[in-house]
């Protein structure tokens, strides 16, 4: 075992895919480290065993690191070696896993320690420089937690949740809590809330100042102690803008009017409908007759999910 020798840095580089799987740490794929190993008399040792352990510690001042790894590596002929943090032995730290250490969360420090014996001797306590914070592209602001989208799969995709409208934990889900709330329902009103229920309706902007809404004040909350009227969350059933005004049927055909008003036989003519009640006259109007009509008011459309990020 090599005693009494330190590391020059050479090089602390990110090694990540910024387009990688989309999870609540980092990318899993860890980050580069080079270095020189040199004696205490500034020789380098090539061709040298040694262990190295690295902490990720969050804050300079931490007592307690992130993730604690070590790696056993042979020097070049040039005393040179080079490792992936995020990929050695795995020896401390209260992160379960290296891809559950959150970059975006603290800045993190390095420290490098070599072995001498049964002991570390540390080498260097560094900040992080800023390339590596690419590690935290995983929780980049482009997708914040709470952005609803449409989803043309029935899968739902890690990092996603289905809109559908059911409790999920505040601690388990902590980033979507504190994005949205108890907008869409509060749960249980202590340890859950609800996600929005997107099923078999279509979305809506806030009316906010616009006037565009004019029923906005009866708009109810989606579940129990969700969001009602000028507010996200708020939900609005269906409508049709009300129709009034008169007719006055021209009888034609078979209907032949008497002379005090009444008539006999019939009239039918596309949606309209007149017939002889024997105490005067009725209109009937059926759209299905020119047109397709359904239970609800609705345009053409596909069905989608949609998901919400947590």
């Amino acid at each position: 075992m090599i005693k009494n020798i330190f590391i020059t840095i050479l090089l602390l580089l990110s090694s990540i895919n910024l387009l990688g799987q989309v999870n609540k740490g980092n990318s899993g794929l860890g980050f580069n480290y080079q270095a020189v190993v040199r004696g205490v008399d500034g020789f380098v040792l090539p061709k040298q065993s040694v262990e190295l352990r690295f902490s990720l510690m969050p804050g300079q001042q931490a007592t307690q690191a992130s993730w604690v790894e070590t790696h056993n590596v042979m020097t070049d002929v040039v005393g040179t070696i080079g490792v992936t943090v995020g990929k050695g032995t795995k020896a401390g730290g209260i992160a379960a896993e290296y891809k559950d250490v959150n970059f975006s969360a603290v800045h993190y420090w390095l420290k490098v320690e070599i072995k001498e014996g049964s002991n570390y001797r540390e080498l260097s306590y560094t900040a992080l420089a800023s390339v590596p914070y690419s590690e935290s592209a995983t929780n980049a602001v482009a997708m914040p937690a709470g952005t609803i989208v449409s989803y043309g799969g029935e899968t739902i995709p890690e990092g996603w949740l289905l809109c559908d409208g059911r409790e999920v934990s505040r601690s388990e889900y902590a980033n979507l809590y504190n994005a949205i709330k108890t907008v869409w329902g509060h749960g249980n009103n202590s340890t859950t809330f609800n996600l929005p229920d997107m099923r078999g309706v279509f979305q809506r902007g806030v009316s906010g100042d616009s006037g565009k809404d004019a029923d906005v004040n009866d708009r109810v909350p989606l579940k129990e102690g969700g969001n009602s009227g000028n507010s996200v969350g708020s939900y609005q059933g269906d409508a049709i803008r009300n129709i009034m005004g008169s007719a006055s049927p021209s009888w034609a055909g078979d209907a032949t009017p008497s002379a005090d008003g009444a008539f006999s036989g019939s009239y039918k003519d596309g949606s309209r409908e007149a017939t002889n009640n024997n105490n005067g006259w009725r209109l009937v109007f059926d759209a299905s007759r020119t047109v397709p009509t359904g239970s609800d008011n609705r345009p053409q459309n596909v069905y989608v999910n949609y998901i919400i990020k947590y």
